[in-house]
């Protein structure tokens, strides 16, 4: 007889806290769906010292898929840790998965976090308002991480305007920006860049985090937090939102997703 095993797939980092991050959040979907949710990244984590991950080494998505055939699943469903369409989803797993895959286990991939129900914007409002943001106070910065795949910019896009509408803000109270990206006039779309975006803010300024799990990127003294300290004009007050990751609703949002799977 075959069977089913749940997978919480994130890019990987080869920072401890964010594989450990991950698995307190793959536990706690555990809880909602009545299933074990396996934490994997895509990449990076299994170099990370064991030692520094309570003794038990991260696992990557290939050994995943190997783990898998080895236990005799026939259905391997991954739940997307990431915003929207990214390349590590649309092309990176599934050629994974077909060069390690046998031929009884089958892949099923649920919608990434933004969808039409909202979910996701909530959390960012809600995100957005513990840092204690009035209405007028000053400038949003909707930040992202930046990504080669203009899929995934619409929906840093999409968001802050979903956002912006329901909040009822001003044209000049929220920037959508990004914290990098690729050289080149094809990769523009990302733009404006955080530090860019800086320069236009004023007042209370809320560096809104649409990151998920800690990292060099997104971690205390991370890149958003050196761009902000580097860039900030004299006499701009801002701060970071907490991650997305440390939402109590993210786990709901990803047991959703696991429903909308179809087998």
């Amino acid at each position: 007889m075959g069977s089913t095993r749940v997978i919480l797939v994130d890019n990987g980092s080869f920072e401890p806290e964010t594989t450990l991050s991950l698995r307190r959040l793959s536990h706690a979907v555990s809880r909602l769906i009545g299933q074990t949710v396996h934490a994997v990244s895509v990449l990076h984590s299994h170099k990370v010292d064991a030692s520094l991950l309570e003794n038990k080494p991260a696992q990557i998505f290939a050994d995943a898929v190997v783990a898998a055939n080895h236990d005799g699943i026939t259905d391997l469903i991954v739940l997307p840790l990431f915003m929207g369409p990214s390349r590590a989803i649309t092309e990176f797993l599934p050629e994974q998965f077909k060069l390690h895959a046998g031929p009884n286990l089958k892949m099923h991939i649920a919608p990434t976090l933004y969808g039409d129900d909202g979910l996701l914007r909530e959390i960012l409002i809600e995100q957005l308002k513990a840092t204690g943001w009035k209405k007028n106070s000053g400038t949003i910065l909707l930040c992202d991480h930046g990504s080669p795949a203009i899929e995934v910019t619409h929906v840093r896009n999409a968001l802050a305007e979903e956002i912006h509408t329901q909040l009822q803000l001003a044209s000049n109270e929220l920037i959508a920006c990004s914290m990098e990206r690729r050289p080149g006039d094809e990769y523009a779309f990302n733009e404006p860049l955080l530090e860019t975006a800086l320069q236009k803010s004023s007042g209370d300024c809320i560096v809104l985090m649409q990151f998920i799990l800690p990292g060099r990127h997104a971690g205390a003294g991370g890149d958003v937090e050196e761009i902000c300290t580097k860039h900030a004009p004299a006499g701009l007050k801002w701060r970071r939102s907490d991650l997305i990751g440390t939402n109590p609703q993210l786990p709901n949002l990803l047991a959703k997703r696991y429903g909308q799977v179809g087998l």
